[in-house]
């Protein structure tokens, strides 16, 4: 998982329905404040700014004139209530809070908004209170972090501040007993989803090590959930902890087994712990499923070869070709000749390296093993011209390495003439050796010349 997908997931858990949910738990929190509890003035004044907003948000986008004067009117005399509120008691506060808040989520000004959160949590809150604020402050201050991804150096300080909020979260979660997180709605997918967004700011500071615990916990919460799952497989294979990732990638193949990705990354895994076999058997199964990739094919016909099955591997380069996974290029020209080759099939390497030829990809030493198959193959006539090409345009130097190189196809382009029946010509090339070696191998076929 990279960390465009870490994003993803991060936007999802901060979206506009999220945030109605969070408020929603939020107005519950703060309307418990008893009219008992502030001056009835006040409480009077509370309640008619809170009809007068809920009918301004009920109205449609078309206004007219005085009715947007009015509402900025209105705004106005909600924000100056919030202002006069902040001096007096809790329960005051509160309530001036939750209609401040209600403005600020219409305008999505979500900088504000987690302001006036942050400075609720300076008061002495009850337990339910602590939990719901703590919650709502991380998921905006995710917001923001979100929306800052172009300035680096602000969006890690607010996601550093998410990771403050939540922690405190966990911390008050952490003391409670089933009973109490009953009470408080603390159920298990709100753990996992908050545990994971945790683990995200933390992904997101690089501080992989602090984010892996809670990327865990979210996970162990809810296993079924993917997203879950592919943060902690992320962090595993980018802290290297590499028999981890393999034992979490083998629960995700069960788990989700037709996801392509997994499969394949199952049989890295494996090959990083150095157990080839099976990786060889789970690219084979990557491959029956249909999800190996063009690098999948490569390192499966790679496998194949390793472990002396080269008619495999070569059903294995032709299906990645046919597919149009695997490119007709050197490397795989090279791969799939040797493949033939080692399974003894000169005639089908004779092919490979015909079409490498038509496609204009020379191999390295592609004429001389072209001249020695053609030879293998008894097929003279082409092997003469093979060995007569190669002296013409292979042989550099005067050294003794090649001068009984050049020897070598001198004598063998001879041989492919005796047998056509050209035994002068082959007597000439015979008469032409140069080094001890093979003009001892002549004297025979001279002698019968």
């Amino acid at each position: 998982m990279n960390l465009i997908r870490v994003k993803q997931h991060c936007s999802a858990l901060l979206s506009g329905t999220s945030l109605c949910l969070m408020f929603l738990l939020l107005l519950l929190s703060m309307t418990n404040a008893n009219a008992k509890q502030v001056p009835a003035s006040v409480y009077s004044r509370y309640i008619s700014l809170t009809t007068a907003f809920t009918k301004m948000s009920a109205q449609d986008d078309k206004q007219s004139k005085a009715k947007v004067q009015s509402n900025n009117i209105l705004i106005k005399d909600i924000t100056d209530f919030y202002q006069q509120q902040r001096e007096h008691s809790i329960e005051r506060q509160l309530l001036a809070s939750n209609l401040q808040l209600q403005v600020l989520f219409m305008q999505e000004d979500y900088q504000q908004g987690y302001q006036v959160v942050n400075q609720l949590l300076g008061l002495s809150l009850e337990l339910e209170q602590q939990l719901t604020f703590q919650q709502l402050a991380a998921q905006l201050a995710a917001s923001l972090a979100a929306d800052a991804v172009t300035t680096k150096g602000r969006a890690t300080k607010s996601w550093s501040v998410v990771a403050k909020h939540l922690n405190a979260w966990f911390m008050l979660v952490d003391k409670l007993d089933d009973k109490q997180r009953a009470k408080y709605k603390i159920t298990t997918t709100k753990q996992a989803s908050n545990a994971a967004l945790l683990a995200q700011a933390y992904y997101l500071q690089d501080k992989l090590t602090a984010a892996l615990t809670p990327s865990k916990r979210a996970y162990q919460l809810v296993p079924k959930n993917e997203s879950y799952l592919q943060l902690l497989l992320a962090l595993l294979q980018r802290l290297d902890q590499d028999k981890q990732l393999n034992k979490y990638l083998k629960i995700a193949v069960v788990d989700f087994p037709n996801a392509k990705d997994y499969w394949e990354r199952l049989a890295y895994s494996y090959l990083t712990l150095e157990q080839n076999k099976s990786a060889l058997s789970t690219l084979a199964i990557t491959r029956n499923r249909g999800f190996l990739t063009a690098q999948g094919y490569r390192i499966l016909a790679s496998l194949y070869l390793q472990q002396q099955q080269p008619r495999l591997a070569a059903a294995v380069y032709l299906e990645g070709s046919e597919n149009k996974l695997l490119q007709q290029d050197s490397a795989y020209f090279k791969g799939l000749s040797n493949a033939w080759l080692m399974a003894r099939e000169r005639s089908m390497a004779l092919i490979v390296l015909a079409q490498a030829a038509d496609a204009g990809i020379k191999l390295a030493k592609h004429d001389q093993q072209q001249a020695q198959l053609l030879y293998l193959e008894a097929r003279w006539s082409e092997a003469e011209l093979a060995y007569a090409a190669l002296l013409v345009h292979g042989v550099k130097g005067d050294d003794k390495k090649t001068l009984l190189m050049a020897d070598k196809w001198r004598f063998l382009l001879a041989v492919s003439q005796i047998e056509q029946g050209k035994k002068a010509q082959a007597k000439d090339n015979l008469q032409l050796l140069q080094t001890k070696q093979y003009q001892g191998y002549s004297k025979g076929w001279l002698a019968q010349l």
